[in-house]
C-alpha cells in the first residue's frame, strides 16, 4: 500500500511540473506587437497622442521577417526587439505604423506630439 501511494504521488507530482512547464511557455507572447515607454497622454480621432521622445519598441517573439511601413517609409527587420525610434526619427505628427509578417499585417496610428 505505501508503495502504491509513493508510486501515486511521484506520478501526480510529473503530471503538474509538465503541465506547468508547458503552461509557462505558452503564456509568453507569441505575436508580433507595439510597446510604448510612455502612457498616452490624450486620444485623438480614435488614436493614441505620445509627448515627442517617447519611444517605440516592436517586439517579434518569434524573430521572423517582418516588414514595416512608417508612414512612407519601408523597413525590413527580423530581430527579437526593435526600438523604432532608432530606426526613424519621429518627429510631431500622425503616423500610421504597418507591420506585414508572413501570416498576417497589423495596423496601428498613433500621434507625437
Amino acid at each position: 500500500m505505501i508503495k502504491f501511494v509513493s508510486i501515486l504521488v511521484s506520478v501526480v507530482s510529473f503530471n503538474f511540473v509538465v503541465s506547468y512547464s508547458t503552461t509557462k511557455a505558452e503564456d509568453q507572447p507569441q505575436e508580433v506587437g507595439i510597446e510604448f515607454s510612455d502612457s498616452a497622454i490624450a486620444i485623438e480621432s480614435g488614436q493614441p497622442v505620445f509627448n515627442k521622445g517617447t519611444k517605440i519598441w516592436l517586439s517579434n517573439p518569434r524573430k521572423e521577417e517582418i516588414k514595416i511601413f512608417l508612414n512612407e517609409e519601408e523597413k525590413e527587420i527580423n530581430s527579437e526587439k526593435v526600438e523604432l525610434s532608432e530606426i526613424t526619427e519621429l518627429e510631431e505628427g500622425t503616423y500610421t505604423l504597418v507591420l506585414n509578417t508572413n501570416s498576417e499585417e497589423k495596423i496601428f496610428g498613433f500621434t507625437i506630439q
